[in-house]
């Protein structure tokens, strides 16, 4: 995301006289920070975008965001973008695993355009301190991108995991249902930061195993990343029921 700048202000003060983007995944902070934008913000000048990876986001994760936004009163505000002219996977094995900085080629190639293009210049996003050591370094409530030239907002990045489920919970807003069965949202269903859970639950299902398969034996190195993900999918192999 580039070189960020720390600015002390409150994310309330930000918002209320500013333009701005809900970028939303579907996934539970980037819906609880987009509740807290309802709860707080009384001016209608703000939409909210998603963004499909595309062949890499779960239908069912769609399909949440849209009946979320019904839900919510606000799919006029709802913003659905994706390219049709690449594929996550394809990519994934021309351009090796999106973990260094300067690589992250999937944040580039299919999220970034959108950002830039549809996108006001602040942007609300669900990020927490607790979820990575390197999050709680380079954001804070309010933070200045050098390389977007976008003002990013984090209105709940104090909040623990079990606040952000009561404040949903509070709103009446049920969770994705990718939660109950891949562990995460299914806007990426394959990432090289799931955990070693996340990305079991995943490879349970023989539709996304063949598809993330595939891409990794196709990687020239053998990243310990690649290793974990085709280690578990032959343990699932082989265990699988005879017919």
């Amino acid at each position: 995301m580039g070189m960020f700048i720390k600015i002390n202000t409150d994310p309330l003060k930000v918002l209320e006289s500013a333009r701005f983007t809900v970028l939303w995944s579907g996934g539970k902070d980037s819906t609880a920070a987009l509740l807290w934008v309802l709860d707080h913000i009384r001016h209608d000048d703000w939409n909210v975008l998603y963004i499909e990876v595309t062949g890499n986001t779960h239908p069912m994760c769609t399909q949440y965001v849209i009946e979320t936004a019904r839900q919510l009163g606000i799919y006029n505000k709802l913003i659905i973008r994706r390219r049709e002219d690449v594929d996550f996977f394809e990519c994934l094995k021309q351009y090796g695993l999106p973990i260094i900085r300067h690589n992250r080629w999937c944040l580039h190639k299919f999220k970034l355009p959108f950002m830039l293009r549809d996108a006001h210049r602040v942007h609300v996003l669900g990020v927490r301190r607790e979820e990575s050591r390197a999050r709680s370094l380079l954001y804070s409530f309010v933070v200045y991108s050098m390389q977007e030239d976008r003002l990013l907002v984090c209105p709940i990045f104090d909040w623990k995991s079990e606040h952000v489920e009561k404040y949903m919970k509070e709103h009446s807003v049920e969770l994705n249902p990718c939660y109950s069965i891949y562990g995460h949202s299914g806007n990426c269903m394959f990432c090289p930061n799931h955990s070693k859970d996340k990305a079991y639950k995943t490879l349970l299902d023989p539709e996304w195993r063949a598809k993330i398969v595939d891409a990794l034996k196709a990687q020239r190195g053998k990243h310990r990343i690649v290793k974990m993900w085709l280690r578990l999918a032959d343990q699932i192999e082989k265990t699988k029921p005879l017919i």
